[in-house]
């Protein structure tokens, strides 16, 4: 496991809460040069801390106005199974998320929709056909309070 010091976390910190931060500005913040900061920024990404920059969007204003919990068991459970089932659900745009599960359920899988009907079109026509589903469960999310990809450093 990498070596992460306090200056390390203070630069993630800042880099999470705000992704579009030029190096000048993430040294301001942190109380650091530019030229150092830049290299712990650049040796943090090297070792796959920092995997990516990406921006956030407000789903609603471009109408994905449902997220659905879809919860799946598949017919069998060997590694190749599981793989076949990954990769085939890695291919649905509307799946944001994909977990592997211990319990009655094998996967996870965290789905944005413009609505209801649109959900049923993709339960119908792409969900239920995914390689070895047996069962799916599914719970539409009401209003999701808090949502994030930081990591509390």
């Amino acid at each position: 496991m990498p070596h992460i010091d306090d200056t390390d976390r203070r630069i993630l910190r800042v880099m999470q809460e705000d992704g579009s931060l030029t190096v000048s500005e993430i040294a301001e913040r942190v109380g650091l040069s530019q030229s150092p900061c830049s290299r712990r920024i650049s040796r943090l990404t090297e070792e796959g801390i920092i995997r990516g920059k990406a921006i956030q969007l407000d789903r609603k204003k471009l109408g994905f106005d449902v997220i659905v919990l879809v919860r799946i068991k598949l017919t069998e459970h060997g590694r190749q199974a599981l793989n076949v089932f990954q990769e085939a659900a890695m291919l649905i745009p509307e799946v944001q998320v994909i977990q592997l599960m211990l319990g009655e359920f094998d996967f996870n899988v965290r789905v944005v929709v413009r609505d209801m009907d649109h959900f049923q079109t993709l339960l119908r026509e792409k969900l239920v056909m995914l390689p070895g589903v047996q069962e799916i469960q599914s719970t539409v999310i009401l209003e999701e309070m808090k949502y994030t990809t930081s990591l509390p450093l």
